[in-house]
């Protein structure tokens, strides 16, 4: 693996013909302030901290490139529109960070927007972003394809989406968030009452017992380099919207090579289905008698120090502006 991610570097320093980055980021405390229009904004956790957004802006500013930074995404699209005739297209990147919004389809509006203008980014195009934001939706096309998902229907406007099913626990989830948004060990719950769903909308999965691990991976020209699979080391029997914010957790590496390498085909297989380009990471739980279940896709994965992506690198000598060369390489 060292031997390959570092193959990757160095086609990084020959191909990359880019020169300047237009980083367009979330930031908290800063984004909602910013915006001078009546916009419904997604929440604190889906922006970047300072600390963050620091860790992010300094491992690309390392990579030699220039950077400039947009805090929302109105004001990226304001001053593309604005400069477009002037742009340098052959040397603009944009790496696409947005996550504004709590609409489905929120973190499609700046690659839409790229593609429409013929501008380069980071990322999976509008189709792909949006479809991996409903897990309900994805995870019909993972059983479509023989890949493991916990049994799941989605309850929309008083209605049941799918085959009611009985379990010896449920879990309740957001229908098209973060894996971790809004969660907290109340949302596991023994018993569900079917012939009273209310009007909620909401995702109800069988809860799998068991480990947490995240496999991130690149897409580099349509060469997959998936990385090796992380374990998420916690308190909690889930990671919850507090534990996820506060970065109250650690990572392992999963030990079992057998599992390892099911996971990692399993990774590959579902981001060719749904068009993952770039780079993505794919969360899965492990049972104790080995058999897994994908449960969670993220197609703008944190590259933070705080991240599968970045431990995987410390293991192998590379640091975090690494990870982000090659986030760059794959999208030229």
């Amino acid at each position: 693996m060292k031997k390959l991610i570092k193959s990757y570097l160095e086609k990084f320093d020959k191909e990359c013909k880019k020169t300047n980055l237009f980083l367009v980021a979330n930031l908290q405390m800063q984004t909602k302030k910013m915006s001078y229009y009546t916009i419904e904004h997604a929440s604190d956790s889906e922006f970047f901290s300072l600390s963050e957004f620091e860790e992010i802006a300094s491992a690309l500013l390392k990579t030699g490139l220039c950077l400039n930074v947009f805090y929302t995404e109105i004001d990226f699209v304001e001053y593309i529109l604005k400069h477009y005739s002037y742009l340098s297209k052959e040397t603009l990147l944009v790496y696409n960070l947005a996550r504004d919004g709590r609409k489905e389809g929120k973190k499609s509006l700046i690659p839409s927007f790229c593609d429409y203008f013929g501008i380069d980014y980071t990322g999976s195009n509008a189709l792909t972003v949006s479809l991996c934001r409903n897990k309900f939706i994805w995870g019909a096309v993972a059983d479509r394809f023989n890949i493991p998902t916990p049994k799941t229907v989605c309850i929309k406007g008083g209605e049941v989406l799918g085959e009611p099913f009985e379990t010896q626990k449920y879990i309740r989830k957001e229908i098209s968030e973060s894996a971790s948004i809004n969660l907290s060990n109340d949302s596991i719950v023994d018993n569900f009452e079917w012939k009273n769903i209310g009007k909620t909308d909401f995702l109800l999965q069988e809860y799998i017992s068991g480990i947490e691990v995240e496999v991130p991976f690149f897409n580099i020209k349509g060469e997959y380099l998936v990385l090796n699979p992380v374990k998420i080391v916690s308190s909690s029997e889930i990671l919850t919207s507090e534990l996820s914010d506060s970065n109250s957790y650690s990572f392992e590496m999963l030990e079992n090579q057998q599992i390892c390498t099911e996971l990692k085909k399993a990774t590959k297989k579902l981001a060719k289905y749904l068009g993952i380009t770039t780079y993505g990471r794919v969360d899965f739980r492990i049972k104790s008698d080995g058999s897994y279940f994908v449960f969670d896709i993220a197609t703008m994965p944190y590259t933070t120090d705080h991240s599968s992506f970045n431990y995987n690198f410390e293991q192998y000598g590379f640091t975090m502006t690494d990870v982000h060369k090659l986030v760059i390489l794959s999208s030229l």
